[in-house]
């Protein structure tokens, strides 16, 4: 799955909350900006999915809590706290599963009393019948506790064929956004100014080969393309996935959904 020759993360799909009455009718004006594509529902039915894929193998993920859940299972589930019409978290992968215990182990080693779990399985149903499966990691504080979504990736590996799940080859016209946007350029997150050097060694201890501190490469899925992006870890007052900057042309700012705007450039 994804681009083998590669060390290192490939940046798999950022997610985006939304309700489940925006997913079911997105506005208008997104559609004449982006190529919305079908999804299907999570194996444990509390979430529902569209996607947004781009000629990279990255794609953005807009996902809803299905409507009449139990607000108590919502609390529960690992997005259930998070604001809609934000960005929420994002995911990395790997060329092979197996690269990822190198990963946990540098993690455990970095000092920052953080780990990620072992994966653990997960899937959907795409709308046209077909099963997916994949299994997640997820970072843990050593304490106990789950890490804040979104303040460091989580993992997600494909154990039936990427493909299925993200069909960006398959059906290349839906890659060809009318805005111009081609994949992913960089993240941008912000966190309090007390976590940056914790969390940053976490990132470093992802990836390879170093970089300065609060900046490190990524790559994307597609084999074809040697493109390469970055994450960018700032401080703040509070935290937040502050920017996704896509890669396209012209240099624009779309808004995705109220308040929620992304940049295009060609850098």
């Amino acid at each position: 799955m994804g681009n083998e020759t590669v060390s290192g993360p490939l940046l798999d799909h950022v997610v985006v909350l939304v309700s489940h009455a925006t997913l079911v009718q997105l506005p208008s004006r997104l559609q004449h900006v982006l190529v919305i594509s079908p999804g299907g529902t999570h194996a444990d039915g509390a979430t529902t999915n569209k996607l947004i894929l781009f000629e990279d193998g990255f794609y953005i993920e807009l996902i809803a809590f299905v409507d009449g859940l139990d607000p108590e299972l919502r609390k529960k589930h690992r997005w259930g706290r998070e604001k809609e019409n934000t960005v929420i978290d994002w995911a990395y992968t790997l060329g092979h599963e197996e690269q990822f215990e190198a990963v946990r182990e540098r993690v455990r080693r970095a000092g920052a009393s953080i780990h990620y779990t072992a994966p653990e399985p997960g899937g959907r149903t795409r709308d046209d019948g077909t099963v997916l499966k994949w299994a997640v990691a997820t970072a843990q504080h050593d304490g106990g506790g789950a890490v804040q979504p979104g303040k460091l990736p989580f993992w997600c590996f494909d154990r039936t064929p990427r493909h299925l799940r993200v069909p960006y080859e398959q059906d290349p016209l839906r890659t060809r956004h009318p805005c111009g946007a081609r994949g992913i350029s960089a993240i941008r997150v912000v966190v309090p100014a007390g976590e940056q050097n914790v969390l940053g060694q976490v990132y470093h201890a992802i990836h390879e080969p170093k970089v300065p501190f609060n900046l490190w490469r990524f790559g994307v899925p597609s084999k074809t393309s040697t493109s390469r992006g970055s994450v960018v870890l700032l401080s703040g007052n509070e935290f937040a996935i502050h920017e996704v900057i896509l890669l396209g042309s012209p240099d624009r700012t779309i808004e995705l959904l109220p308040g929620l705007y992304i940049r295009i450039s060609p850098y």
